[in-house]
């Protein structure tokens, strides 16, 4: 799979012979306070799609001034981790202080206004940036031993999804054309 960045929020994704344009389809773009520190333990967000029915990716925004480049891992989770949850997919990018960190797999389909969570890890240098302002109404912050609930704080954060009807099956036909060759 060869992933291409795209002007502003699309990233052009192609396998085979097909591509599709992936599109931001969560945004929680409020970077106002240093929320959280890799060092500390079990970081999340909630969040819910409310249009569509995959998730290809996901980034968070680094802390400006914590840490300078380091390796950042998200996990996509059907639950959390402590609440018996499953690992659906993840994805591990070189990520850089004050800058967004965007990492891409395959097209995962998931349920429109069901609840999933974005497990973030893989570095003891770098922050979160997010809002303690509750602007993100569809999720919510976990931290610290336990994944503790932080209702009213968002993570800045993104997901990005591959818009319209039947991308998922011409990504899919696309794969099986490849492999019978």
């Amino acid at each position: 799979m060869k992933i291409v960045l795209a002007l502003g929020a699309a990233v052009a994704l192609t396998v085979g012979t097909a591509s599709a344009e992936l599109i931001i389809d969560q945004l929680q773009d409020d970077a106002s306070v240093y929320m959280a520190a890799f060092s500390q333990t079990d970081l999340a967000q909630s969040f819910q799609t409310q249009l569509y029915d995959n998730i290809a990716g996901a980034g968070i925004f680094l802390q400006p001034g914590i840490g300078t480049t380091d390796n950042v891992t998200i996990e996509l989770w059907d639950f959390l981790p402590t609440e018996g949850g499953t690992m659906l997919t993840s994805a591990s990018a070189m990520g850089t202080a004050g800058e967004w960190v965007d990492v891409y797999w395959d097209p995962y389909t998931i349920t429109p206004d069901t609840t999933y969570y974005l497990v973030f890890t893989g570095n003891s240098t770098l922050g979160i940036s997010g809002s303690v302002a509750n602007p993100y109404p569809f999720g919510m912050v976990f931290a610290n031993p336990g994944y503790n609930p932080f209702p009213d704080f968002d993570y800045t954060f993104r997901t990005y999804t591959v818009p319209g009807p039947g991308a998922l099956a011409l990504l899919g036909l696309a794969g099986l054309a490849r492999r019978r060759r």
